[in-house]
């Protein structure tokens, strides 16, 4: 619970930072673009953007955008006996097939058929997560080392209001990025634990991709400590 009340304060500092960057704009004393004080644009920012936009992706849409390659993906509903018609879908695949559960609860009837599909698709996303993960942490350790030289240069009095602006607004930039991710990765969750019954071969024992689950969870854990970590620097 507590975890969970830090997170808030995440959330609403990063609409506070916002409001103040709308204002510090509408006077004109930061002298920089709109664009630059969004986002930075070192290399450890751009990737942490770039896993950040895919993690935002539902499963279906990962799997579509993973494996489409910019053409249409073969999601068919037919089941393991092709009954039925099939249904191709890009990269809308969320909204043209409906959750990932239904999915996977359409395409496959034998039980063994779809814990192999969801077990594809956890690794799948379980090297997305690691990569994203990557990401904050470098952008982590590239962005204190920029928020602790432009302090030092302020208080040696060589830092403008502005740079120490613009630093802080990049810092926000990042931390929404990371946000993001988490959010996204946590929406994952709730739909791979959705399909935790369709692995199972009797209602009462242990789901086979619990371990995943598992495993899933701590990652959200550590991108979370990230992000903590980035917001108790600001």
């Amino acid at each position: 619970m507590a975890g969970r009340s830090h997170f808030s304060r995440i959330t609403a500092a990063l609409l506070v930072g916002s409001l103040t960057l709308s204002a510090c704009e509408s006077t004109g004393t930061v002298e920089t673009t709109t664009a630059n004080l969004i986002q930075g644009n070192s290399a450890e920012e751009q990737e942490l953007r770039r896993a950040s936009k895919a993690m935002q992706k539902t499963v279906l849409e990962g799997i579509a955008a993973g494996g489409a390659a910019g053409g249409l993906l073969d999601l068919t509903f037919g089941g393991d006996d092709n009954i039925g018609v099939g249904i191709a879908i890009g990269a809308g695949a969320g909204a043209a097939a409906g959750t990932y559960v239904a999915f996977v609860q359409r395409k496959y009837t034998r039980r063994a058929r779809r814990l192999k599909q969801v077990q594809t698709d956890l690794n799948r996303n379980a090297m997305e997560m690691e990569a994203t993960l990557a990401a904050m942490n470098a952008a982590l350790r590239v962005q204190k080392q920029d928020l602790a030289a432009v302090r030092r240069k302020a208080a040696q009095g060589g830092a403008t209001p502005e740079e120490l602006a613009r630093e802080a607004a990049e810092a926000k930039s990042n931390l929404s990025q990371m946000m993001l991710a988490i959010d996204g990765a946590t929406k994952r969750q709730a739909e791979f634990t959705a399909t935790r019954d369709l692995t199972k071969r009797r209602q009462d024992e242990v789901a086979p991709i619990d371990p995943e689950l598992a495993a899933m969870a701590k990652r959200i854990a550590e991108m979370k400590a990230v992000a903590n970590d980035l917001a108790t620097s600001l």
